[in-house]
């Protein structure tokens, strides 16, 4: 238990009892973690940032919270200031990777005492960058959007002079499932993943279980494509009258289906459960939905993924935990439902005054892997699109990124014509 003072104590959600959970199983483990980033243009004011941050911090219950557990279940502990860490201050031009291994350590978070997150800055002739190492208990993609707008703010008064606090947000906690409509869910889940299948391992043999995954790290590979591909995806959406998202997640379903020869199995992608008032909330609100893979090789295959992908936000109420139980699983074992997963990051990224600077959210690739292979693709400013493919070093999927990935190009060209990488590069963690 913390011993700083506690404005108030509330049951975890569902998906931070998971995160805590995985804390305590692998302590060191980067699966949780975040390492998101905001890009400053113009002179920074190293002072009036230290500011910025700590007025953040106050103001976002998320940053300012811990973790117990008590009468057999996890709590919330919201404090009534965040746990101080100094501004550390990186070399000139310090990368992602490098804040990553000098920020991502086994010592930087402590959730019984709300040490969740820890910032640092790296200048160079522009201006600077500024990370922020966080806890995915507290932060999740969109997170970083409002952070970002949360420090502009900030820093302004800041610089002028003016008191930097912001408005306290208190966390809304979103209504309880009814005994009947989680009876509802739980049938239509049953329904969705009845006789669904695992996604076999690449290479035929064992999978890894979920400590495996959890313990150890991950290699990656990186894929830029230029903005013809991503007008090649929008326009097969809009022919099949569905989102970007379901053309990705088929061609990423069938790229699966290539290196393994399976079948019927679920892929695993992130949702927002932001509830109207929640825009400008720090905080994991998210769940991770399972989204069954129809029939992949037939014409028409985005538009059955794009019908997947419905029914399983139709049930998205349901927390996660509880469409585990839907299915029949083994303790320990491997991962449940889904073993791959797929992120689609295309909010706008936008610009913020903030006195004489200017600052934006940086899209950032996961620093662990979370699944046995997972693949995210970010959609920039510029049309580009950015793709990061990753898997845990100890599964097998590890040493046949580079067969994923080239598999992936050709599903997309298939179903989007022209889209073609542009550069590729590996980078084990």
């Amino acid at each position: 238990m913390t011993d700083h003072a506690t404005v108030r104590v509330q049951p975890a959600s569902a998906l931070e009892m998971q995160l805590w959970l995985a804390e305590q199983i692998a302590p060191a483990s980067r699966a949780g973690w975040i390492l998101a980033q905001v890009r400053v243009d113009g002179p920074l004011d190293l002072s009036a940032l230290d500011a910025a941050l700590a007025a953040v911090a106050r103001r976002q219950e998320a940053l300012r919270t811990a973790f117990d557990f008590e009468d057999e279940q996890v709590v919330r502990r919201v404090l009534a200031e965040p746990v101080a860490e100094p501004l550390l201050q990186l070399g000139s031009g310090t990368g992602f990777e490098e804040a990553a291994a000098t920020l991502l350590n086994a010592d930087t978070f402590d959730l019984a005492t709300g040490r969740v997150h820890r910032a640092a800055v790296a200048p160079d002739a522009q201006g600077a960058t500024v990370f922020l190492a966080v806890h995915h208990i507290a932060f999740d993609g969109l997170s970083q959007e409002v952070f970002a707008a949360d420090l502009a703010r900030a820093y302004a008064r800041a610089v002028d002079g003016v008191a930097t606090d912001l408005p306290v947000l208190e966390r809304r906690e979103p209504a309880e499932l009814t005994p009947a409509r989680h009876a509802e869910l739980t049938t239509h889940w049953r329904a969705v993943l009845a006789g669904a299948a695992d996604l076999p391992t690449p290479d035929g043999g064992p999978a890894p279980n979920q400590h495996e995954l959890a313990v150890g790290g991950s290699a990656e590979l990186r894929t830029s494509y230029p903005p013809s591909t991503r007008q090649a995806v929008r326009d097969q959406a809009r022919r099949s009258a569905c989102s970007p998202f379901a053309v990705l997640l088929a061609a990423y379903g069938r790229a699966l289906a290539e290196i393994t020869g399976g079948s019927d199995f679920c892929v695993g992608t992130p949702v927002a459960t932001r509830s109207a008032g929640q825009q400008d909330e720090l905080g994991c609100l998210i769940d991770i939905l399972p989204v069954r893979m129809p029939e992949l090789s037939a014409p028409g295959v985005v538009e059955r993924v794009w019908a997947a992908v419905r029914e399983s936000i139709a049930g998205s109420a349901l927390p996660r935990y509880d469409i585990v139980r839907v299915v029949d699983t083994v303790a320990g074992g491997r991962m449940p439902v889904y073993q791959a997963l797929f992120a689609f990051e295309n909010w706008q990224r936008v610009e913020h005054p903030a006195g004489p600077v200017r600052m934006r959210a940086v899209p950032v690739p996961p620093v662990g892997a979370v699944a046995e292979v997972q693949l995210q693709v970010c959609e920039l400013p510029d049309g580009t699109l950015t793709c990061v493919v990753q898997a845990p070093l100890a599964g097998s999927w590890s040493q046949r990124l580079p067969d994923l990935l080239r598999a992936f190009d050709r599903r997309l060209a298939e179903l989007a014509p022209a889209a073609t990488p542009r550069s590729s590069s590996e980078a084990p963690a």
